[in-house]
C-alpha cells in the first residue's frame, strides 16, 4: 500500500450499487469530483467458476482509477481465490461485502448472512488478507436488526484479521432503505477500532456530509442513492466541506449535456442496444423534477438508437429555458464555521473545528443503496 489506510479512506466515495454502478456511472462520477469510486458487487464463485457475467463485470474494471473492487461469497477458498484474481487486474483496493440485504444474497450464505456466523466472517477476510497487499475494507450494515446489532463484534474481527478500513450503513436489515440511517451506531464504530471508519447513510448534500462528520468522528464518506442522477453531488460536498458555499445546482443544459455524455459512455463499454436499454432508468434520475419528463421516457423507451434517444432527449429539453432548474431543488443552509475543513492537492492540511479526527449475478434485485432517493476523496 503506497498510502496510510487512513489517507486512502479518508475520501468521498461512490458507493456500490448493484445494476447501476458499472463504468461509465463511475466514470461520470470521478469526473464531476468523486475520489474514489467502487464496483457493484461481484460474486467469488462465479469468478472462481469463469462465470459470463462475474468475468465480464471484473473485466469492466481494467485500467479504471481509483477504484475499489467489492466482492460477495461465503467460502473463505472461493474468496481467496477471486481476491488474487481481482489483486491481478491492479485495482485501488478490495472490498468483501457484508452488508447486501436482497434475499437471493442471504439465503446464498453471502452479504448480511455473514454477520451471523463470525467464525466463517473471520476466516474469509484472513483468507482475503493473504492474497493481497491492496487495501482491503469490509462493508456492513449494523446489524439485523435493532435487538441483533453486530456492527461492533464484526468490525473487531476485521480489524484482528488484518482490514485496513471499515464501512458502515447506519440501518439495520429490517429497516432496508426505510427510516433515517441512525448516525450513533457509526461513531460507535469509530470510537470502538484503530482502523478507519468510513459513514454511509442519508448524506444527500453538503450540510449533511458536514453533520455526519461532526456527529460520529468518521474518516470517511460514502455517497450512494443520493448520487443517482445527481453526479454532481461530490463536488458539492467538496466545495462546502472546504468553504461552507455551495454550488449552484446543475442546470438543465448541464444535466442534458452531462447525460449525453453519459449515454455515450454506456454504449461505447456495453454496446447500443444494451448501453441504450440500460440507461432507461438513469434519464429518469437525471431529469426528476422537469417538466413534462414523463411524455419524454415514455417516447425514450421506444428507442434503441443512441442517436435517436439523444435527438429526442435535445428535442424535450428545447421548448424549455437552458437555466432552468428541477422544481425539487432545495438550497442547503450555509456551514458552520467550527465544521470548515481545509484541503490541499486532496489532502488535509488543516482542521479548524473541535471534531474528533475525524453463477448469474444473484444480485439483480435492488441491493446495498440502490434504491434512488452519498465522503471524501481525501477529507
Amino acid at each position: 500500500m503506497s498510502e496510510s489506510p487512513l489517507d486512502f479512506y479518508r475520501r468521498l466515495m461512490l458507493a456500490p450499487i448493484s445494476g447501476v454502478t458499472d463504468r461509465a456511472v463511475r466514470r461520470i462520477a470521478r469526473e464531476l469530483g468523486c475520489r474514489l469510486t467502487f464496483s457493484e458487487l461481484i460474486s467469488a464463485v462465479g469468478l472462481c467458476v469463469q462465470g459470463r457475467t462475474a468475468q465480464a463485470m471484473l473485466e469492466s474494471c481494467l485500467d479504471e482509477h481509483p477504484l475499489v473492487v467489492q466482492l460477495f461469497g461465503r467460502e473463505p477458498g472461493e474468496l481467496s481465490e477471486a481476491t488474487k484474481m481481482v489483486d491481478d487486474l491492479g485495482p485501488d483496493g478490495i472490498d468483501l461485502n457484508l452488508g447486501c440485504p436482497v434475499k437471493r444474497v442471504v439465503n446464498h450464505g453471502s452479504g448480511m448472512a455473514l454477520v451471523r456466523d463470525t467464525k466463517r466472517t473471520g476466516e474469509i477476510i484472513a483468507a482475503m488478507r493473504q492474497n493481497t497487499h491492496l487495501p482491503l475494507s469490509v462493508k456492513m450494515r449494523a446489524g439485523w436488526d435493532h435487538d441483533d446489532l453486530t456492527f461492533l463484534q464484526v468490525a473487531r474481527i476485521a480489524q484482528e484479521e488484518g482490514a485496513d478500513g471499515l464501512i458502515l450503513h447506519a440501518r439495520t436489515r429490517k429497516m432496508g432503505f426505510s427510516g433515517d440511517a441512525h448516525w450513533p451506531w457509526i461513531a460507535e464504530l469509530k470510537a470502538a477500532v484503530s482502523i478507519p471508519v468510513v459513514g454511509n447513510g442519508d448524506v444527500i448534500d453538503g450540510p449533511s456530509a458536514a453533520r455526519m462528520l461532526a456527529q460520529t468522528g468518521c474518516d470517511g464518506i460514502m455517497v450512494g442513492r443520493a448520487s443517482l442522477g445527481n453526479p454532481w453531488i461530490f463536488a458539492e460536498i467538496q466545495q462546502y466541506l472546504t468553504t461552507g458555499q455551495t454550488l449552484p445546482p446543475a442546470t438543465l443544459q448541464t444535466r442534458v449535456d452531462v447525460l449525453t455524455r453519459h449515454l455515450r459512455y454506456a454504449v461505447e463499454d456495453k454496446g447500443q442496444h444494451r448501453g441504450v436499454q440500460e440507461m432507461r432508468k438513469q434519464i429518469g434520475w437525471y431529469l426528476k423534477g422537469f417538466p413534462n419528463v414523463k411524455e419524454l421516457r415514455q417516447t425514450v423507451n421506444r428507442l434503441d438508437r443512441l442517436e435517436e434517444v439523444i435527438a429526442a432527449i435535445r428535442l424535450w429539453a428545447k421548448g424549455l429555458a437552458a437555466g432552468l432548474m428541477p422544481i425539487h431543488h432545495l438550497t442547503p443552509p450555509p456551514l458552520s464555521e467550527n465544521c470548515r475543513f481545509t484541503f490541499h492537492n486532496g489532502k488535509s492540511v488543516q482542521q479548524t473545528s473541535d471534531l474528533q479526527q475525524v453463477e448469474n449475478h444473484p444480485a439483480a434485485d435492488l441491493t446495498e443503496n440502490q434504491l434512488p432517493t452519498a465522503a471524501t476523496g481525501h477529507l
